[in-house]
């Protein structure tokens, strides 16, 4: 039973009201333009189609290839190798030199300092590394059909799969190039040391302490499944002009790439991106080598070249697995005195953006979720192994340190015959907000409510349903993601509104559509300030480098707000152009007029007035009115000024099977603080979709690996185990607007953290079900029947 109704705290026309999307007909009637719509061979008659050859073998070397086989299957237009002088002359390079929001270049990157990855290189470090060749054809068959005929002479190498063979003294180095004592990601100055958050004093903090926990789990490597492949075609002209159409959702930062890698000028480089299908985090990992072998093939052979991967081929890049050690200690009335988390994570056969996971967000975290604990230690480290290399994925590093230190926390809560919801409210905030922070406790009693958390037992204690039932409640909290001051790497968000004579309005408000309603909420924002309806707001939904507007990319839940905020300006600056217009025509100051669905009218009397149109059909040629539409730029700068955070809860009830081991999700409710909730629609969904995800993270996806051979055994969507609509439970989303951050919206990001607290609240959900923890994703029926067994032991 629904509890809880959404009411925006400031009433708007547009924002924060439930309204259609504004791309929802383009969409439905398809309409609109994706990156497979674009790269036809019908728009570009002599493209060729490019594949990379993939390595059969874990960790291995290229001694040798012979080509000429490939060479003379009819249709071949094109191969590169590894030894070409153009391919041989490009430097180290990471597949996430960028931070996924800002525009740079490598030297100022995440991961500048570990530059592991050569440009279709000569050693792979995966099952399916691409490397060593590329050929190019009049189709995909007959590329594919080419690669199969390509002779290569392998040097077969030791492998790793996991990280505790990896820290032997015996273990094969994996990249020597960037250290050649050990396994360990090595240190650079933007990741930080090992320890890399330590504040107070910890062991003092645990003297104090009355009750002390020690928990320890491990958060597994599911996919991130998305289903936009990754797609570029790249024309590389005789004027030396570089053109990229692609499903990249960071259109500059894929014009900065090349630039970057090829040296040619960014006068000479454009970068186009339509809509783009969801990603859950891919296109985050956007400096893909493939882009750049495309290029040179492109630029060899003088003509348009596309390269897509295939269902197989996409499927790469997980989550970084990790284990994470928590000791915490308490006061007997739940204050805690200190934490120590430990965190090593399997960054697989690339570092790529795992640093990310490993200790750059959860150093953002401590801040936000422990940010009063006074004694806080946080020490990471990454290990390279030969899997499938582990990178950006929704909810990063958040989703595992929630994980670890909610486990904690429930333990904790036990051990002090605590509510742990309580223990939650006395201690879950900012580093400048005091506890209990009124977004924690509200977000909290709120999703409590809703799912009956009044009806929650002691671990295991239960009644039993259809003779071998349990059923069990369990919940997280985290921060939301993210604020302003967290975005400050983007730089100036760029937009301009065109007022047109008809009264429509052309909105150019740079970013990809990915899915979320991104461009909804930029719409909203520009038809509430400048008093027009939104459906004459047409918003630019191709994003093209060479209007000379940085896009906004489409991470961190940012996106809407920051454009809003840019937007609103924008806006209204355009409405005061039109009201000092229109007031000259009424004969009115601009204070005396209001704008309301494009009719300007006089306030205190709102019968005198014209709609924008009658008033461009009624300019006289001879006056100082003009016909030309009236245009507004605004660039707004981010702040670094901290004005705390929102806060998300989760809570699961589940019901276990004792004799099959199955869970089965009964209920979620989720209750997440937008600030202000800017199109609550698109709002709820990602509450809801997120909750898809971390429940298949809780209790389906994970990547299994043959130890002996380190093949992967569930590469494709049939072996890989998501769940299905039969799966999913009755999701309750709760939207509030408790905190309020910088701007007239003052809001914070929302769909990239939604599921960071459902693998930790359906995994407390079980242990108070059956009374036995089972603390690794994803949980399997097999490891619920062995803990049972143990514990019956």
């Amino acid at each position: 039973m629904k509890t809880y109704e959404f009411t925006s705290r400031v009433p708007r026309k547009y924002i924060g009201q439930y309204r259609p999307r504004s791309d929802g007909y383009e969409k439905a009637s398809g309409q609109a333009k994706f990156s497979d719509d674009i790269t036809l061979k019908r728009q570009f008659a002599d493209m060729v189609y490019m594949k990379i050859l993939r390595s059969p073998y874990p960790h291995a070397r290229i001694r040798n290839v012979d080509t000429g086989k490939a060479e003379a299957l009819p249709g071949v237009r094109g191969i590169l190798r590894y030894s070409d002088p153009e391919v041989a002359q490009i430097k180290m390079t990471s597949a996430s030199w960028t931070d996924g929001t800002a525009t740079q270049d490598q030297r100022r990157g995440w991961t500048h300092g570990v530059l592991d990855r050569k440009i279709l290189g000569d050693t792979a470090h995966w099952l399916g590394d691409e490397v060593g060749v590329a050929i190019a054809a009049d189709s995909v068959e007959t590329a594919e059909e080419a690669l199969k005929l390509v002779e290569v002479e392998w040097e077969v190498l030791p492998f790793l799969v996991n990280t505790e063979d990896a820290l032997k003294p015996e273990a094969p180095l994996i990249h020597p190039e960037v250290n050649p004592n050990d396994n360990y990601m090595p240190y650079y100055e933007f990741a930080g040391p090992d320890t890399y958050v330590d504040r107070g004093d910890v062991v003092k903090g645990f003297a104090e302490a009355d009750i002390i926990s020690e928990t320890e789990s491990f958060y597994g490597n599911p996919q991130q499944c998305a289903l936009d492949y990754w797609n570029c075609l790249v024309d590389w002209g005789r004027d030396e002009k570089i053109t990229i159409w692609s499903d990249s959702y960071a259109t500059d930062q894929t014009r900065m790439h090349f630039h970057d890698m090829l040296d040619v000028p960014l006068s000479q480089i454009r970068a186009i991106s339509p809509y783009e299908g969801g990603s859950h985090g891919r296109g985050d990992s956007g400096e893909q080598s493939f882009f750049i072998v495309t290029a040179l093939m492109a630029k060899k052979l003088r003509r348009p070249v596309r390269y897509r991967q295939s269902r197989k081929e996409h499927f790469h890049d997980t989550r970084t697995s990790m284990i994470g050690k928590v000791k915490i200690g308490a006061k007997n009335d739940g204050t805690i005195t200190a934490i120590q988390i430990e965190n090593t994570g399997n960054t697989g056969a690339y570092a790529d953006l795992s640093v990310a996971a490993i200790k750059f967000v959860p150093r953002e975290w401590s801040e936000l979720s422990p940010g009063r604990i006074p004694n806080l230690r946080m020490t990471g480290k990454g290990i390279y192994t030969n899997i499938i290399p582990a990178s950006i994925m929704r909810s990063i590093g958040n989703i595992q340190m929630n994980y670890f230190l909610g486990l904690a926390m429930d333990d904790l809560a036990e051990k002090l015959n605590m509510d742990p919801i309580e223990l939650a409210i006395k201690n879950i905030t900012c580093h400048n907000v005091p506890a209990p922070n009124p977004c924690v406790e509200d977000i909290i009693r709120a999703a409590a409510g809703e799912i009956g958390w009044e009806r929650r037992h002691a671990p295991g204690r239960g009644e039993w349903f259809e003779g071998t039932k349990k059923r069990g409640m369990g919940f997280a909290v985290n921060n939301t993601w993210h604020t302003e001051n967290h975005e400050y790497r983007r730089g100036p968000t760029q937009v301009t509104i065109k007022l047109n004579p008809d009264g429509t309005v052309i909105l150019d408000a740079p970013t990809v559509e990915t899915g979320p309603g991104s461009n909804t909420c930029a719409v909203h924002a520009c038809a509430e300030t400048l008093g027009v309806k939104p459906e004459d707001v047409q918003w630019i939904s191709v994003q093209d480098t060479q209007t000379g507007l940085k896009d906004q990319v489409q991470t961190d839940s940012a996106v809407s707000y920051i454009l809003s905020e840019s937007i609103y300006h924008c806006a209204l600056e355009l409405r005061g152009k039109l009201l000092a217009a229109l007031g000259r025509r009424l004969k009115r100051s601009p204070e005396e007029l209001n704008i309301e669905e494009g009719r300007v009218f006089v306030k205190d009397s709102p019968e005198i007035g014209m709609t924008i149109k009658e008033y461009f059909d009624s300019i006289d040629i001879f006056t100082e009115d003009t016909l030309a539409p009236l245009t507004g730029y605004y660039a707004r700068d981010l702040s670094m000024e901290d004005f705390g955070t929102a806060y998300q809860a989760t809570f699961a009830e589940v019901e276990v099977d004792t004799e099959t081991g199955e869970v089965k999700v009964l209920q979620i409710a989720i209750a997440c603080d937008g600030g202000t909730v800017l199109y609550p629609p698109g709002a709820e969904a990602q509450l809801v979709g997120g909750q898809v995800q971390g429940l298949a993270e809780a209790l389906y996806e994970e990547m299994i690996y043959d130890e002996a051979t380190c093949t992967p055994l569930n590469f494709n969507f049939i072996d890989y185990h998501f769940p299905t609509m039969a799966d999913f439970p009755d999701v309750e989303p709760i939207l509030m607007e408790v905190y309020k951050g910088r701007g007239i919206y003052g809001a914070s990001g929302m769909g990239e953290g939604t599921p960071c607290c459902t693998p930790r609240a359906i995994s407390n959900a079980v242990y108070n079900a059956i009374g036995v923890r089972i603390n690794e994703t994803p949980i399997t029926p097999i490891k619920i029947l062995n803990a049972l067994r143990k514990d019956g032991e």
